[in-house]
């Protein structure tokens, strides 16, 4: 395979630094989840590993980033390594992606997941407590890591207490926006400008610069 160049945006270059937990919250057009698509590709590719991929509900492969993973195998012309499958993207390294919904999982259930290297919990904003306290310790692995990538609503959310509002032991947690991807494009720039100018700004903030929306009393 030829030399592969892979360009991640600067705010995101811990992923390839060793942490037990990496967070990244923000609004839209950050660039977040292709920056973590393609650092698990890129890391997959160097080692073999067994990625865990996750979100509350995943009622078929369809609501995963299964799609997402692909396309970025596409765009970087990794097929000749990586065998996109129905259900599963495996490497010739031996590295394999697994897709599956929290929220249909028990403790009893999880524990297939226990040799994972590396869990990415897409759409963290909507994981329960009950879900984060079945995954986290499923993931023991010794040098294993939990990644997490959300959009925020509330500040009383599980996933914004438990890991912005009071950060875990040996993790990172950075706030990402559109001012943060370098390759933001325009027609979403357009799109910003129009929400500024007509959107409530609790609404703006919460959709584009990543704040928690207020809570109803």
């Amino acid at each position: 395979m030829s030399a592969l160049t892979v360009e991640i945006p600067e705010s995101l270059g811990f992923l390839f630094e060793p942490k037990r937990y990496k967070v990244t919250y923000g609004g839209r057009g950050g660039g977040k989840s292709w920056a973590y698509a393609d650092a698990l590709l890129i890391q997959g590719l160097q080692s073999t590993l067994r990625i865990g991929c996750f979100r509350e509900i995943q009622k078929s492969i369809k609501d995963s980033v299964h799609k997402l993973l692909g396309d970025r195998i596409k765009k970087h012309g990794l097929g000749d390594f990586y065998e996109v499958q129905q259900t599963t993207i495996k490497g010739r390294n031996g590295t394999e992606f697994l897709f599956a919904g929290l929220q249909d999982h028990t403790v009893d259930s999880i524990k297939s997941y226990e040799g994972l290297d590396r869990a990415w919990v897409e759409e963290g904003q909507s994981v329960s407590k009950r879900s984060w306290n079945i995954l986290i310790p499923t993931i023991r692995k010794d040098g294993s890591e939990i990644w997490v990538s959300f959009n925020p609503e509330l500040d009383t959310d599980e996933t914004w207490t438990r890991f912005v509002a009071n950060p875990p032991t040996d993790s990172v947690v950075v706030s990402v926006n559109y001012r943060d991807n370098p390759w933001f494009p325009s027609v979403l720039e357009q799109e910003r400008l129009d929400a500024k100018a007509r959107m409530p700004k609790a609404d703006y903030e919460n959709i584009w610069e990543g704040k928690c929306r207020p809570a109803v009393s």
